[in-house]
């Protein structure tokens, strides 16, 4: 009886992990309006553990502005208002980034080419399913040496920045 238990656990693991694999085939599909990198995705132990990284990363960040509106979706207007002047303002923009992709069984980082998220940002925003108040907004490089976040909160939402350099 174990070995059979033993077996089903195990086809349960090879099923969650084929999922998952299509679910990123199908973001990489929803992605066609970029160039997308040759290997966008760490393997999925990697994945989880960078994302783990990345947000106790933000834990640690002070200096953070905190935008504060009416609602979620003004939130998200002066979130996305303070992003593009960010966008304006940075020298020397990082070629490359991982950006978050929050989904209903996880988050999924995306290797990507950063100059291909700011000029299509409304598209990314949306995908990222920050438009709809569900998502945050993460862009870090694979090292985490910058970073451009908005997270969400109960009330407000926050805004950081760093590594980069800004006129």
């Amino acid at each position: 009886m174990r070995k059979v238990n033993n077996l089903s656990g195990e086809r349960i693991k090879k099923m969650e992990l084929l999922k998952r694999k299509n679910r990123r085939k199908n973001l990489i599909k929803e992605l066609n309006f970029m160039n997308i990198i040759e290997e966008p995705f760490l393997d999925i132990e990697d994945n989880d553990l960078f994302c783990k990284k990345v947000f106790s990363l933000l834990n640690t960040k002070k200096n953070k502005v905190l935008l504060e509106g009416d609602d979620y979706k003004e939130n998200i207007q002066k979130s996305i208002q303070l992003l593009n002047e960010t966008i304006d303002n940075i020298e020397g923009i990082p070629k490359k980034g991982s950006l978050l992709f929050f989904r209903e069984n996880e988050i999924e980082a995306v290797l990507i080419n950063v100059n291909e998220v700011f000029s299509n940002l409304d598209k990314v925003l949306k995908l990222t399913k920050f438009l709809e108040g569900y998502g945050d907004f993460i862009l870090v490089a694979e090292d985490l040496y910058f970073g451009l976040c908005i997270e969400r909160t109960e009330y407000f939402y926050e805004f950081s920045v760093w590594g980069l350099i800004l006129k």
